[in-house]
């Protein structure tokens, strides 16, 4: 499965040559590569939808599947 010819970089929209001549694939740089991590470890990407009632958050954390609203998840005791 290759690249497409004509990919661009999903960040700076520049060219972004194939895998095996570019390991920053399907980003351009290395530079681009972090601001896309950056991104997502700043929470900047999200899933459209209706937001999330306290009660419905309060649910999921009595099933101990997610801590508050950051999305960190639980262990659940055995």
């Amino acid at each position: 499965m290759g690249a497409l010819a004509g990919a661009r970089c999903p960040i700076c929209r520049k060219a972004a040559g194939p895998r095996p001549e570019n390991p920053a694939f399907p980003f351009c740089s290395p530079q681009c590569k972090l601001v896309d991590l950056g991104r997502w470890l700043e929470g900047s990407y999200r899933v459209p939808g209706p937001p999330v009632s306290s009660t419905d958050a309060e649910a999921l954390e009595s099933m101990g599947r997610v801590d508050g609203f950051d999305g960190n998840t639980q262990e659940e005791d055995e």
